[in-house]
């Protein structure tokens, strides 16, 4: 049976109050106030409620008593059951033309409250088959497939992962039609099982979220798999790339499992951090290889004098000690710019 909560009723209390101009209570299923104007009130039995759920109807007080105040108690019934009473204190005559309005107000409430309980567990219970989907120890049982399917997912089948970081938070509604989990508020992950679709989910997001970063896996068997590659990706995407929104992993496959193994490589660290407070260097350094190292087209991009761009690129290999213009030197400086992002 329904409960309702002493936050809920003291807020319909409060709200109501503005426009009703008598005290309202509302009291739980066994009659104990649990909203009220009268905060003193709150924790008390109200015996007119009680008689209400007795009776299972309206009761009306028409003078004051030792325990009860004259007024006008609703009883709240909710598939069957009694969850509640409110109760408006007053000359009966006068409460009387507020007590429905009242009662309705509290069962739209309910009926909200309820939606929104229903709404939750069905959002908990597809983050937790996502957090086991996406955990590579996870054996794809046949109830698990079977949990998929509600989803539109088959588990059997080969998928691809669309990894979308934004800087926006994500709308719920975006996940809806999609075999897709939020990861977080900025964080979405949509599974893919048909490669066609890629493409148009993909200029989907972007129409829908322009700022954001997108970044697509290979076909795989598992979908921790797919996740893996796409978030490794996003830190290729992010890390050397300057306002491109979008990378397959395909694209970056090599220098993904490269970075992966320098991921905690001290002298990483120390590159990264020497530049890491020049955002002007590291976009230039991210244009200068986006550029294929043209300097022309690198200077051209960042509308500065050639002689700037050397400039910058010196000032690069003096703090870092790693010149760009040394293909050598240059690969590890790609490196920190992948191992910077975390």
């Amino acid at each position: 049976m329904y409960e309702l909560t002493r936050i809920q009723a003291q807020n319909i209390v409060d709200r109501m109050m503005k426009d009703i101009p008598y005290n309202i209570n509302i009291m739980d299923q066994t009659g104990m106030i649990i909203g009220s104007g009268n905060k003193g009130r709150i924790g008390t039995l109200h015996h007119g409620a009680v008689k209400a759920i007795k009776q299972r109807k309206i009761v009306e007080i028409n003078k004051d008593e030792e325990f009860v105040k004259k007024g006008i108690n609703l009883p709240i019934e909710l598939n069957g059951s009694i969850v509640g009473v409110v109760g408006i204190s007053g000359e009966v005559k006068e409460t009387r033309p507020f007590g429905n309005l009242l009662k309705s107000a509290v069962i739209l409430l309910i009926d909200h409250s309820i939606a929104l309980e229903k709404e939750n567990l069905k959002n908990n219970l597809k983050q937790e088959f996502f957090s086991l989907i996406i955990n590579s120890d996870t054996t794809y049982t046949k109830e698990l497939m079977n949990q998929a399917l509600t989803y539109g997912i088959q588990l059997t089948k080969p998928s691809q992962i669309i990894y979308v970081e934004s800087p926006n938070e994500i709308a719920e509604d975006v996940t809806k039609s999609l075999s897709s989990f939020k990861i977080s508020k900025y964080t979405l992950c949509i599974v893919v099982q048909e490669s066609d679709k890629s493409e148009v989910l993909q200029q989907t997001i972007e129409n829908q979220y322009p700022d954001a970063f997108i970044s697509i896996s290979n076909m795989n068997d598992t979908i921790s798999d797919g996740l893996l590659q796409a978030k490794s990706a996003m830190r290729v995407l992010k890390g050397v790339y300057f306002n491109e929104k979008a990378i397959y992993y395909s694209q970056c496959e090599f220098i993904v499992d490269m970075s992966k193994s320098l991921k905690n490589d001290t002298r990483l660290e120390r590159l990264a951090h020497s530049l890491e407070k020049n955002e002007e260097l590291i976009k230039t350094l991210q244009i200068y290889l986006n550029c294929n190292l043209n300097a022309n087209e690198t200077a051209n991009r960042l509308m500065i004098h050639r002689n700037t761009l050397n400039y910058r690129l010196n000032k690069i290999h003096n703090i870092t000690g790693k010149d760009p213009k040394n293909i050598l030197e240059l690969v590890e400086l790609i490196f920190m710019l992948i191992n910077r992002i975390k």
